[in-house]
């Protein structure tokens, strides 16, 4: 017997994507307007990077109903089953300097974060450096990858993975406890397409903004949704550095309050919870 799909537990919600209607509703101007969509891939990511490859233009998107290995940052793999979520990434051809370049993900999530929230009624907050939380749990995740392609232009995709109508029971028991998702939260199934198509919009202006007047107005976005704040984390990069969450600084490093009173600044890695605020 055939093993019941994420769509079949959505109580008759139909939520399947059709390429041809989200073009015809396509708002934004350039991303998306070269739309790659495939049911399964194995990353989204990877679509985009063959595609950049083969001179595929600024704002190309590439959208999966489902993907075997749909990467997370470090490594680790993105859960995306077929039927309940957004797996999609975008080419940028940016044209920026290396010094311009590394908050984009940030800024990504400062993009996308409203969107969400105004699909699920729900405040979203951003755990630095790339993860969207709804209620403490993630809800969605942004990677941004650089590359040289053909000819040594650098290119960025910024790939995304948001929980859209997962159920409880459909993450894995390792996820049950971290993850969320908008139809979780909401109480109630999200058109996925619509929610796409907002997405790109969101995108495409942050990223307008971003080369007019660089990232504070993103990254101040980013700040006021921080999460954590207050609360004591270690980074591993530099290994062992901990200290309270107060701020996400001009150049999108995370700025972390020491037990000595020294304010540390945190430009890569990741952060993990030590205890709760006291």
């Amino acid at each position: 017997m055939k093993p019941p799909s994420p769509s079949d537990e959505l109580e008759g919600f139909q939520d399947r994507y059709d390429a041809d209607r989200m073009r015809a509703k396509l708002s934004s101007r350039i991303f998306g307007r070269v739309l790659e969509y495939q049911e399964r891939v194995g990353s989204t990511n990877d679509v985009i990077l063959d595609m950049a490859e083969q001179a595929a233009p600024h704002g190309t998107a590439c959208l999966a109903d489902e993907q075997s290995a749909g990467r997370g940052r470090r490594g680790y793999e993105w859960f995306s089953p077929p039927g309940c979520g957004i797996w999609a990434s975008i080419l940028l051809r940016p044209r920026l300097s290396a010094a311009r370049t590394p908050p984009i993900t940030l800024c990504a999530a400062a993009a996308v974060a409203p969107v969400l929230e105004t699909a699920a009624g729900v405040s979203v907050e951003i755990k630095w450096p790339n993860d969207l939380l709804m209620g403490g749990r993630k809800v969605a995740g942004i990677l941004a990858e650089s590359r040289v392609v053909s000819g040594d232009e650098p290119v960025i995709v910024i790939g995304m993975g948001i929980n859209v109508n997962h159920t409880r029971g459909q993450f894995p028991d390792e996820l049950s406890a971290s993850a969320t998702s908008l139809r979780i939260e909401s109480g109630r199934p999200v058109n996925r397409e619509d929610l796409f198509l907002a997405i790109l919009a969101s995108l495409e202006s942050a990223y307008g903004h971003y080369l007019a007047s660089g990232p504070a107005a993103l990254l101040s976005e980013v700040d006021a949704r921080l999460a954590w704040r207050g609360l004591t984390v270690e980074a591993d990069s530099p290994a062992g550095s901990a200290g309270r969450v107060s701020r996400v600084d001009e150049e999108g490093g995370l700025v972390l309050d020491r037990q000595d009173g020294r304010p540390l600044v945190i430009r890569s890695g990741s952060i993990r919870l030590l205890r709760l605020r006291t």
